[in-house]
């Protein structure tokens, strides 16, 4: 007479998404932070984009202008626009990055410690 020992298996019937990147975390929680710092960084790389297009855009229209007093104010509008919003961008980013200093955690890459 022998005694079967039948062990659990692990893993087997796990549900996996395909349609997420495998760089997504797996972890609980983990997936809604990867997310928000994602959304978070192709903000500020779009933001910067914009500005570059915006603050050319500004500079051709006011060199464009042949003096004229409204399409200058609307250039110099553009140009100040661009400029107040590279200023946002580069306040998230180091109000982002004095965060990270000061309590010691990489918000952008976020690690969440695993169940005791």
């Amino acid at each position: 007479m022998s005694i079967t020992i039948i062990r659990p298996a692990h893993a087997v019937n796990e549900i996996v998404n395909r349609a997420l990147s495998p760089n997504v975390p797996q972890d609980p929680g983990g997936g809604l932070a990867f997310y928000i710092a994602s959304l978070w960084q192709t903000v500020v790389t779009v933001g910067g984009i914009a500005f570059i297009i915006y603050l050319v855009w500004g500079g051709i229209e006011y060199l464009t202008s042949g003096g004229d007093k409204a399409k200058i104010d609307d250039a110099q509008k553009k140009i100040t626009s661009s400029v107040i919003g590279v200023g946002i961008l580069v306040a998230s980013y180091a109000i982002t990055y004095f965060i990270q200093a000061v309590f010691k955690i990489n918000i952008l890459k976020p690690v969440f410690p695993s169940a005791l």
